[in-house]
């Protein structure tokens, strides 16, 4: 029955929240001939006060240099993978279906065969799912059942019915701590939601806590010793193993996606409808805000959607949606360093449409982004970049089909999977596709072709600036196909790195280089191609 309210009720609702001035995302659900389609409204706030964007729908034309792949993608005829998690050790993925079919599935890296699947509840409009390091214990939030798997049974050893609770809810967002012992878990309600935490021996629960409205976030941080908890209008960092809240505060204008928190928890962030990123850090009684970070507003306020923070907690993650009109959308991310503060280190623009997920690996290697793309299907919606912290062009990338609702990776970012609709998320359909992909960590390096105009010879340029901290830019000429090599090497003459060994058409190039892991001193960096070689002489200043 839930899914044929659903269709009855969202119109007026939807007319009710803009008669209340509500801002935020509304998932339109309709029935035709048995199968559910859907499509996402998104409802943006008019901006009467503060100073317009000027905005900026360039982008950075990236070529792959990387030995990044997808290894296997499948696709469901009706299902939609709105949820999907990966294991530490980068060898398992889960995939939560959704909307049709509703099942949950574990998958390997070898073929897009399932290793296990379970079948839960034609009422599970969506299947949320958690995966521990090694996979030995899979967490899904399914309709009114908290359930746990481990990777060798498609029968969960654990489960929790909301119907025995005196609230009920519904079973969402939740995590697990890497060990898979805890789970931290919400039944969620439109007046007000539940969290339960759990040991995964007993279905009584360690502690629970309510949070005003419903929730939307749950993230518990590297070490799995705090939880962050967001709804609508607020959040909560509770200890993991006793239920105690360490702080409470209140989000402004509204938010409906996971907020960020590091490794230790002692730096989180939040976003809101207002285009508001906060990072705040705990000083030993409480958070306190350390800068702010908006989204220039144009005719409507943008939004900050997603955010992630390093296991360090020194880089930050943000994905937007920005409101060209009421009714087209571009997008951008956006990658902090903590301590330097609320200047990007780089942004990538001209998305298309909303960043609807982000993830950083354990290692701060990898950047994985999901995105709905443009309604004309004319740009990636798949995005990896390197993190550490990397140039802002992707190392890999995918046009998919469709939209993509969530991604993640593994401890050490060579893993990546991401699910999602077979059609845009902005029209009614159904269908969905998962992807399984390598990232290549050993060449995490982005170029970009800086002109189509064929060069009439082989030049290597000097690097500017120079000296340098930390990063400098190589430009180079090619005047016709060839595979192009690129190094750098200290005043020792040892090489140090390999930033290119690729075949590359004719052209001109740039590349970032960066050097945040060398010391001061002088380096020298060389282009290799057919007969052409030149070095040039660099110089790290820190």
């Amino acid at each position: 029955m839930k899914k044929l309210i659903l269709l009855f009720v969202l119109v007026p609702l939807l007319l009710s929240y803009s008669q209340q001035n509500f801002v935020g995302k509304i998932e339109n659900v309709t029935s035709i001939n048995g199968v559910y389609s859907t499509y996402y409204i998104t409802i943006p706030e008019i901006n009467n006060g503060e100073n317009k964007m000027i905005y900026n729908s360039g982008n950075n034309s990236p070529v792959f240099l990387s030995g990044s792949n997808v290894r296997w993608f499948s696709t469901d005829p009706a299902a939609i993978g709105n949820d999907v998690a990966f294991s530490g050790n980068g060898l398992y993925g889960v995939v939560g279906w959704g909307l049709n079919n509703e099942r949950v599935a574990l998958h390997n890296n070898t073929n897009s065969t399932p290793i296990w699947q379970y079948i839960t509840s034609t009422s599970a409009f969506r299947n949320y799912v958690a995966v521990s390091d090694t996979a030995g214990v899979i967490a899904v939030g399914s309709y009114q059942n908290i359930y746990l798997f481990d990777k060798d049974s498609s029968q969960p050893f654990f489960n929790f019915d909301l119907t025995t609770t005196a609230d009920t809810g519904v079973a969402e967002v939740l995590d697990i701590t890497s060990d898979g012992n805890y789970v931290v878990a919400s039944a969620s309600r439109n007046d007000s939601s539940w969290v339960y935490c759990f040991n995964r021996n007993s279905t009584v629960s360690v502690w629970r806590t309510k949070i005003r409205g419903k929730v939307y976030g749950v993230r518990i941080s590297g070490n799995d010793s705090l939880v962050i908890i967001n709804g609508y209008y607020g959040y909560k960092v509770v200890n993991v193993y006793t239920g105690d809240i360490r702080a409470e505060g209140a989000i402004d204008n509204g938010n409906q996606y996971p907020l960020g928190i590091s490794g230790n928890g002692n730096v989180i962030a939040t976003g809101n409808y207002r285009g508001y990123l906060k990072v705040y850090q705990w000083n030993g009684s409480q958070y306190v805000q350390q800068w702010q970070f908006q989204e220039p507003p144009g005719t409507y306020y943008n939004w900050i959607v997603t955010i992630d923070i390093s296991d360090d907690g020194e880089y930050i993650a943000a994905g937007t949606l920005n409101f060209l009109s009421s009714s087209s959308y571009d997008g951008k991310l956006h990658y902090f360093k903590r301590s330097v503060g609320s200047t990007p280190v780089w942004s990538y623009t001209g998305v298309g449409d909303e960043i609807s997920f982000v993830k950083i690996s354990k290692n701060g290697k990898t950047l994985v982004a999901s995105s709905y793309g443009p309604l004309d299907e004319s740009k990636d919606d798949i995005l990896i970049f390197r993190a550490d912290p990397g140039n802002g062009v992707p190392i890999f990338s995918v046009n998919s089909p469709g939209s993509l609702f969530m991604c993640d990776v593994s401890h050490d970012g060579t893993s990546a999977i991401f699910g999602g609709k077979a059609v845009h998320a902005r029209i009614m359909g159904s269908g969905g596709r998962l992807y399984n992909i390598y990232v290549d960590t050993t060449s995490l390096v982005g170029i970009k072709q800086i002109t189509s105009e064929i060069p009439d010879d082989y030049k290597l340029e000097q690097n500017y600036p120079n000296p340098f901290n930390p990063a400098t830019k190589i430009n180079f000429s090619i005047p016709q196909p060839d595979f192009v090599t690129l190094k750098v090497y200290n005043s020792a003459g040892k090489e140090i790195e390999t930033l290119l060994n690729k075949k590359l058409e004719a052209g001109n190039y740039e590349m970032n280089f960066n050097a945040d892991n060398l010391p001061s001193g002088v380096y020298f960096y060389r282009l290799s191609a057919n007969n052409f070689t030149e070095t040039k002489k660099m110089v790290v200043l820190k």
